[in-house]
Parts: C-alpha cells; sequence; structure tokens
C-alpha cells in the first residue's frame, strides 16, 4: 500500500537516523518537505531544513527525490491524490465515483466530498507556493501546473452532471463556480474563520446544489 502523508503533523527537529528502511526515504523527505513548505514557505526551506526535519544525511535528499523542485512536485502530485501511487486524481476511485454517480444531487454532494479533501491537503501548500510564485520560476509553474489540472477536474465533472441533468448556469460558468473554491475560499473558511471541515463540506455542497442544478 503507498504510505500517505501526515499532512498535520507538528514540525519539529528530527533525530538524525543512521538507518531506514530501504524505500523509506522518498515519504520521510516529502513528508518533512510538506511541513516545512507549509510552516516556513517554499522560499525559506532550505534542503538541509528538510534533511534534519526527515532525519537523513543531506546527500540522501538529492538521491532519494531530488532538488527542491523537483521534492515540491513530488509534494504537490502527493497533496492532491493523498498518496505517493502514480495514479492521477481522475484514474482514483473516490473521483470516478463522483463523476460516474446517476444521480446528480449525490453526484454534487460527492464532488463537494472530493474537494473538501483535496482542498484540506493542497490549500496549505499551495498558499505557499502562490506566495513565492512571483519571484521563483519553479515555484511559478508548480502554481500554474495546479490551476490547469484543477480546471480539467472541473471541466471533467461538469460535463459529466451536464450528461445527467439540465443546469442553472452555462458550462463555462459552471468550471468559473468550482474553480474559485480554492485556495482562497477554503482558507478564508476553514482556517481564518474556524469552520470544521463538515461544516464546509455541507456548506459547498449545497451552495452548488442551489447554484449548479435546476
Amino acid at each position: 500500500m503507498p504510505s500517505i502523508i501526515r499532512f498535520v503533523a507538528a514540525v519539529k527537529k528530527r533525530e538524525y537516523r543512521t538507518s531506514i528502511r530501504r524505500g523509506d526515504a522518498p515519504q520521510l523527505i516529502c513528508a518533512a518537505a510538506y511541513r516545512l513548505f507549509t510552516t516556513k514557505g517554499y522560499l525559506g526551506t532550505s534542503i538541509e531544513d528538510i534533511a534534519a526535519e526527515a532525519g537523513v544525511a543531506r546527500p540522501t535528499v538529492f538521491s532519494a527525490v531530488g532538488p527542491k523542485p523537483v521534492i515540491l512536485r513530488a509534494v504537490a502530485d502527493q497533496a492532491a491524490t493523498g498518496d505517493d501511487a502514480r495514479v492521477p486524481v481522475s484514474g482514483r476511485d473516490w473521483w470516478r465515483e463522483a463523476v460516474d454517480e446517476p444521480d446528480p444531487r449525490r453526484s454534487v454532494r460527492l464532488h463537494a466530498r472530493n474537494m473538501r479533501r483535496i482542498q484540506q491537503r493542497t490549500v496549505p501548500l499551495m498558499k505557499a507556493v502562490e506566495a513565492a510564485a512571483p519571484i521563483d520560476a519553479d515555484a511559478a509553474e508548480i502554481w500554474t501546473r495546479y490551476q490547469r489540472q484543477r480546471r480539467k477536474g472541473m471541466t471533467e465533472f461538469v460535463a459529466s452532471l451536464m450528461s445527467k441533468t439540465s443546469m442553472r448556469v452555462a458550462k463555462q460558468a459552471a468550471v468559473d463556480t468550482l474553480w474559485m473554491m480554492a485556495p482562497d475560499t477554503y482558507w478564508r473558511l476553514v482556517h481564518e474563520r474556524g469552520w470544521s471541515l463538515e461544516k464546509y463540506e455541507a456548506w459547498l455542497a449545497d451552495l452548488l446544489e442551489r447554484v449548479l442544478l435546476d
């Protein structure tokens, strides 16, 4: 089974690990990088920081994953999917469940669930990436790719919804409505206003039903 990043783990200095199980280093490094990127920022995090947080030697970071831009791409991919399996969001069972659900209202509720789960993992990281993007080309590339992938996913979902029912808005407006929910809306409601994840998901499902469906 692929390992899942412990996204909510607290940041603290790790003891150096003189030995780790074969194959564990990439996940230790990505998990450490996620914690540091989301607390110190992408620009404020060095390879030395990541090595210390992961409890591995600095050369191990490069040999197991790569330089910092490569680490960022790996961390962003794992945040989107929830683990390190090489399966895109569009191929995940939980995504297909929402897209393939024949009942449009249940499909929207499942999509709200998926959006909440993805945003819970990705938004803290992408806020750091967005902040670094104006002055760092690698962060800018990841930010652009993130937006492109999100729009592709939203377009697929809207197309599936339109095949099941009539909608209140045109296709592009529906895609834009879904797309604008992250990162700012999630961040402001959950992180700034203190909404629970359950409250956010219920609000999102209700909003999308009211806006999208007849």
